[in-house]
């Protein structure tokens, strides 16, 4: 059996001035793609893993991931799709594709890279072929890439504790299909909401669903996987919104009892979605009163890199300071300029800088008299995880400076993926040392710092802090952008080899 294998991982943000560009992907080409990933604790890890195991001889193309930012260059996109086709096509007579794409990356002139990538590939490859991916839950599942895919299913944790065994699924799930013993029949249902907060797999009612969902797959026989897609909110494209995703095995039916009473559920409780974050003065006051329980590490909430934000924000130090607090912190911030100053100027030198808030509109810059401790022209890291762990990152040129009371800045020329403590540690950075550290991240943090600092989410300004009219949709007619919606039917939309009709069903029914 011979499976083409890869990655392409990118979020993105469709309303950040940052476009994502070539050097913001760290890139494994062929053999090295195998061997740079096989331990990986990524989709394409567990991909890699489970389908060895199997003895399938793998056909590999590229793993390319970047950090969440906003629209990828169509340029870059167009040259990873080429490299992928010509793997494919230089390989022969191919069984089928497994791959770790995220599902939310838009590119200039493509909504939907993922869909116009895989829909080529089933093109190129013919009928036959089984074409299998796994994804992040905030994809955004298009109906291009469900018609062009016969599996698509994704992690079901927030933090996404289990990438990997999404991965294994897909894998196994491809295999089975492949050697005919299963027939995929799958069923989708499109919700136009978005989710106000909540969105952990953890907090209710988001943990109800998924609960109804294992149980689902559990009781029913035949009923291979139910994926629940809470898509990225800052995209504007057709057809957005949330997706309840069913496979079953040749059976349409099974899979529409499943999907309805998830979406009926989640729409009828479409209020209850909200977060209960800290606010910064409360953040600081609790780090201030608990010693004990030092180091803190405060999500960013409103600057979330892994929501695509520029990450150029730099108001919790801002706020520190205007409090005048004895903490000492890390704070990572996106500020190319102030990273170059601090490389020609070099270790020891004294610099003075307006700091962050070059990007983001409606963000202000921090003047600070810094001295440089440390430089590094290149940046790269090896996340730590488990959330991708063993995966290559960038900061680019980078700088490590303090302040007069202490505090650390570390100034990126590419937005950091600092969920990973790694980011830090990479440059010297004892966490032990300081009594909070800043990380751009409202979720994941919590898995990577898990007995390294104790993780508290921050209510902070920014482009990752969904507020209903915030984001200017143009595409896209959702609640509670429209707070009137009605929801008076739910369509099921199904896909598969023998694909059945598209169902229209009463809500209330």
């Amino acid at each position: 059996m011979k499976i083409l294998v890869g990655q392409l991982w990118h979020e993105s943000h469709d309303f950040s001035p940052v476009p994502t560009r070539a050097a913001d992907f760290a890139v494994e080409y062929g053999a090295d793609m195998l061997t740079s990933n096989a331990d990986a604790g990524s989709t394409l890890g567990g991909i890699l893993r489970h389908l060895t195991r199997a003895g399938v001889e793998l056909v590999p193309s590229l793993a390319a991931r970047a950090r969440p930012g906003g629209r990828v260059e169509a340029g870059v996109y167009e040259r990873f799709r080429a490299r992928i086709l010509s793997a494919a096509a230089a390989a022969g007579p191919l069984d089928g594709v497994v791959f770790e794409l995220h599902g939310a990356m838009s590119a200039e002139g493509y909504d939907s890279p993922e869909a116009d990538l895989m829909s080529r590939l089933r093109d190129l490859l013919g009928p036959n072929a089984v074409l299998a991916v796994g994804l992040d839950l905030h994809a955004h599942v298009s109906n291009g890439l469900m018609t062009a895919c016969d599996i698509v299913t994704a992690c079901k944790e927030n933090p996404h504790a289990d990438v990997v065994e999404a991965g294994e699924r897909a894998a196994d799930l491809a295999l089975l299909t492949i050697q005919g013993k299963i027939s995929p029949a799958t069923t989708v249902i499109k919700l136009p909401m978005l989710l106000k907060g909540g969105t952990e797999t953890c907090d209710r009612p988001l943990a109800d669903l998924h609960v109804m969902a294992r149980k689902a797959v559990s009781d029913t026989p035949g009923l291979l996987d139910i994926s629940i897609f809470n898509v990225q909110t800052p995209r504007d494209a057709d057809d957005m919104g949330q997706a309840i995703v069913v496979i079953a095995d040749g059976d349409t039916a099974a899979a529409d009892a499943a999907a309805l009473p998830i979406a009926r559920l989640m729409w009828e409780r479409r209020e209850h979605f909200a977060n209960d974050f800290a606010d910064m003065d409360s953040a600081l006051d609790m780090v201030m009163e608990q010693p004990e329980h030092r180091p803190f590490v405060l999500g960013d909430s409103g600057d979330r890199v892994l929501a695509g934000t520029p990450g150029d924000s730099v108001v919790l130090l801002q706020r520190l300071r205007e409090r005048n607090m004895p903490l000492r912190c890390v704070v990572p911030v996106t500020d190319p300029e102030t990273a170059a100053a601090a490389l020609a100027a070099g270790p020891g030198a004294v610099i003075e800088r307006n700091v962050g808030g070059h990007m983001t509109p409606g963000f202000s810059p921090l003047h600070l008299r810094l001295r440089v401790r440390t430089t590094d022209p290149v940046g790269d890291f090896v996340q730590k995880g488990p959330y991708q762990g063993g995966q290559r990152s960038t900061l680019g040129v980078c700088a490590v400076l303090e302040d007069d009371r202490g505090n650390l800045i570390v100034a990126t020329t590419a937005a950091g993926m600092t969920q990973d403590p790694a980011a830090f540690t990479s440059r010297d950075i004892e966490i032990a040392d300081y009594d909070f550290l800043v990380a751009k991240s409202g979720n994941h943090f919590k898995l990577s710092f898990a007995g390294l600092a104790t993780p508290l989410v921050v209510t902070t300004p920014g482009l990752s802090e969904y507020v209903p009219g915030f984001f200017p949709f143009s595409r896209s007619r959702l609640w509670p952008e429209v707070p009137d919606m009605e929801l008076g039917e739910l369509i099921l939309r199904h896909f598969g080899r023998r694909a059945d009709p598209d169902r229209t069903v009463a809500f209330a029914a």
